[in-house]
């Protein structure tokens, strides 16, 4: 769920503001977790957001019908696609810092807002190389690129892969909070409240045995309202709502709250439909990286990996409704979370914000490295506008969270059982930037990326 958008400063000011990107989940279908831009509108609020309405009070509910249509005509009037000389997939996109800060510049100069280009980077669907020029004083980012559109689930999204390209905003706070990252690590955790569990466990105790499914509503009462933790990154930012986004999307799945949009990827809740069930299990998003490559003379570095891989752990509950984790894993529940994992990729496509939270992942990952390797010293490349060191440019700010309607899962059994997925997405940035080794052969990439070399933002 994404939440109401504030209106934005006028562009003339001291800053100009990106337009915000929204990334949340809907709650109606099973495609439905998405990325979205818009410019504030009606008394600084864009109606609708991912599929979902936020009212005054923070409350979450589903767009209407008409709310959603009104809401993807805003971005197809915005978001035209790849201008000429973009448009083109291309294998090895080559991005440079140095330009995009001076473009960056140069649109505040004129009191105009980036161009549709700038702001999804050329059309980039993945950062796979960074290389070091210290001749030039440029750090550049290089991978695949292609044309992007507004697809009908309001993803902006590349028109050959269906991926989420890479945004703009996305990018500046990975280098605002990189040293958040380091000390606190960016994560988000949707949980329910220790009040709401000991109400379900008493509610458990009254009637014993005797569950049937009418009960649901009373159950969900009981449970309440869940809270969301987020670390390391602002909870109005762009970052913040990608990963709250896919954790909701996650335990929606496994909650079978709502059906998967890809075929062999049953919840939990039918995995163990047929078992006894003991116990609850939490799960969780991390990284999922190969170790870091790069030249011997540290001017060529390479991430490659899935990106993010699902984890799990049991957990059980306390005599104060405090959750506790059990170090334990149960079998089908990792069983569901490796399936999980293996279907990312192809899931990312259908629901977009698992290849945001990937993308997001990966600019985690470069800006903890260009900051702990020193590139920006030994490239002579200052980042100062990026990390916001400088008056020229702010982040989308977006509403924060207050509320989530109780999640949680009614399963037949014995005695009801109660399902509720706790857990969350965890990007440990700086390890996965700490484990390196040496690829020689990444050089021969660089010298082939530096004959495109121009003096603009985007070399080719």
């Amino acid at each position: 769920m994404k939440f109401g958008i504030r209106h934005f400063k006028d562009l003339f000011s001291a800053k100009f503001a990106l337009p915000a990107l929204a990334a949340f989940a809907v709650v109606a279908s099973p495609c439905t977790a998405y990325a979205q831009f818009g410019f504030g509108f009606n008394n600084g609020r864009l109606g609708v957001v991912g599929g979902v309405y936020v009212d005054a009070e923070g409350v979450v509910r589903d767009a209407k019908p008409a709310e959603r249509e009104a809401s993807l005509k805003i971005l197809r009037d915005q978001f035209k696609g790849a201008p000429k000389g973009f448009a083109k997939a291309d294998g090895l996109r080559m991005i440079s810092l140095k330009g995009l800060q001076q473009e960056l510049v140069k649109a505040h100069a004129a009191g105009n807002k980036p161009a549709e280009e700038v702001l999804f980077l050329g059309g980039l669907t993945r950062i796979e190389y960074v290389f070091v020029y210290p001749e030039q004083n440029d750090i550049v980012f290089a991978g695949p690129a292609e044309n992007w559109t507004v697809s009908p689930t309001g993803s902006i999204v590349g028109t050959t892969s269906g991926r989420p390209v890479l945004y703009l905003d996305d990018v500046l706070s990975a280098f605002r909070y990189v040293e958040s990252a380091r000390t606190e690590g960016i994560s988000v955790s949707i949980d329910p409240t220790p009040e709401g569990i000991l109400r379900i466990e008493k509610l458990q105790s009254q009637i014993r045995g005797n569950f049937n499914p009418s009960m649901e509503a009373a159950f969900r009462e009981a449970f309440g309202p869940q809270t969301v933790r987020l670390t390391g990154v602002p909870a109005d930012s762009h970052m913040a709502h990608v990963l709250l986004a896919s954790d909701y999307q996650m335990k929606r799945y496994g909650m079978k709250l709502v059906d998967a949009p890809i075929k062999g990827l049953p919840s939990y809740i039918d995995m163990i439909s047929s078992s006894n069930g003991t116990g609850q299990s939490r799960w969780w998003m991390a990284c999922d990286y190969s170790a870091v490559e790069h030249s011997e003379d540290s001017l060529a570095w390479k991430v490659s990996g899935k990106g993010i891989k699902t984890l799990t752990e049991q957990e059980f509950v306390d005599s104060k409704g405090n959750r506790k984790q059990s170090g334990k894993v149960d079998a089908k529940a990792q069983k569901w979370a490796d399936n999980f994992t293996a279907k990312l990729e192809e899931l990312a496509v259908k629901d977009p914000v698992f290849g945001e939270l990937r993308n997001v992942m990966d600019l985690c990952v470069i800006a903890a490295i260009v900051e702990s390797k020193g590139l920006e010293q030994t490239s002579g490349c200052s980042l100062n506008v990026l990390r916001g060191k400088e008056d020229t440019v702010e982040t989308a700010k977006m509403g924060t969270p207050k509320s989530l309607p109780a999640q949680c899962s009614m399963l037949k059994g014995a005695h009801g059982w109660i399902i509720s997925t706790s857990g969350g997405v965890m990007v440990d940035s700086w390890s996965v930037a700490g484990k390196t080794k040496i690829n020689d052969s990444l050089n021969a990439v660089r010298g082939k990326a530096a004959a495109n070399s121009t003096t603009g933002w985007c070399w080719n």
